[in-house]
C-alpha cells in the first residue's frame, strides 16, 4: 500500500492531465475490490471459530479511519477525491456480512464451503456487533432455519443464482440503506441485456462494456451444458468438488476431523 501511494503521487506530479486518470482508476479498483471483499465479510462475522473483530469494526478501522480519514486527505492536494460510490460501500457496513452468508448457506450444496447456522453464543455476538439492524433483519431469519433443522428440514435452494455481470456474485446485495429491497439494476449492449448488483458495477459495465460482456459467468456456463453436465451431481464432479468439500458443515468431513481433534486435545490434557 505505501509503495502504490508513493507510486500515485509520482504520476500525479509528472503531469496535471494524469489526474482523472487516476481518479477513474480509483473509482474502480475500489468498487472491484470492495465487492470481491464482500466474501471476506461473510467469513469474518460467520465462519470463524472465535471471531475477534466483526466486518463493521473492520471496515471502519482500516476504511473510515485510516485510508478516508488519512490516505485521501493527503492525495487531496494533487485533487483526487475519494472513490466514486463511497457512501455506498459506507451503507452495507450494517448489512453486507449478513447478505453473503445467508447466500453461501441458500447454494452451499454446489460451491465449495460448508455451512450452518449460527449457534446461540454466536447470534448473542452478533446482535452486540449489530444492533438493531441484525436484531430486526437477520437474527429472525437464523432462528426460523433453526427450527426447520431441529424438524429436520435443512434445505438448500434448489436451483442456482443469478451473478453479476461485473463482480459475478449472486445478485442478491439490497439497496443502499434499505435491507428489504433488492438491488437490481439494467444496462443494454448491442441490442442484450447485462445485470449488475449496485450503481457501482453498473457503472464500471457501462464505462468498459466490450470488456465485461466476455465474463464467464458459471451459473450461464452450467444452463449452457459446459460444465460437466445437465445435472448437480455432474457439476460438482467437473469442478472437482468431493464429499466434505461443500453442503451443511454438521457431519461433515472436516466437522468430525474436527471434534476428533478436539476429544484428542482434551484427552491429552487428563493424562497429563
Amino acid at each position: 500500500m505505501t509503495l502504490g501511494l508513493e507510486a500515485i503521487k509520482f504520476l500525479l506530479e509528472q503531469d496535471e492531465d494524469n489526474v482523472p486518470i487516476i481518479q477513474e482508476w480509483i473509482d474502480k479498483w475500489f468498487w472491484r475490490a470492495y465487492r470481491m471483499s464482500a466474501l471476506v465479510a461473510g467469513m469474518m462475522d460467520y465462519m470463524l471459530p472465535k471471531p475477534v473483530m466483526s466486518w463493521k469494526e473492520a471496515f471502519e478501522l482500516y476504511f473510515e479511519e485510516q485510508m478516508l480519514g488519512g490516505l485521501f486527505p493527503d492525495l487531496e492536494f494533487y485533487g483526487i477525491r475519494p472513490p466514486r460510490h463511497v457512501q455506498d460501500a459506507i451503507a452495507e457496513k450494517d448489512k453486507l456480512s449478513h447478505e453473503v452468508y445467508k447466500i453461501l448457506h441458500n447454494f452451499s450444496f454446489a460451491a465449495s464451503f460448508t455451512t450452518q447456522i449460527p449457534t446461540p453464543d454466536h447470534m448473542n455476538w452478533l446482535s452486540e456487533q449489530y444492533g438493531e439492524t441484525f436484531d430486526t433483519h437477520y437474527g429472525p431469519n437464523w432462528e426460523k432455519h433453526r427450527r426447520v433443522e431441529e424438524a429436520g428440514g435443512r434445505v438448500f435452494f434448489q436451483g442456482l443464482p443469478q451473478l453479476c455481470q461485473v463482480c459475478q456474485v449472486p445478485m442478491a446485495f439490497t439497496e443502499p440503506g434499505d435491507p428489504t429491497t433488492i438491488s437490481f439494476r439494467r444496462s443494454d449492449y448491442e441490442g442484450e441485456t447485462y445485470h449488475t448488483c449496485s450503481d457501482g458495477c453498473q457503472w464500471i459495465f457501462e464505462r468498459e462494456p466490450e470488456k465485461y460482456v466476455q465474463a464467464w459467468l458459471p451459473v450461464h456456463q452450467i444452463y449452457q451444458g459446459n460444465c460437466g453436465g445437465p445435472t448437480v451431481p455432474e457439476v460438482l464432479e467437473w469442478y472437482g468438488i468431493q464429499d466434505g468439500d461443500n453442503g451443511e458443515y454438521k457431519d461433515s468431513r472436516d466437522h468430525r476431523s474436527w471434534r476428533e481433534w478436539h476429544q484428542d486435545g482434551r484427552s491429552e490434557k487428563q493424562e497429563a
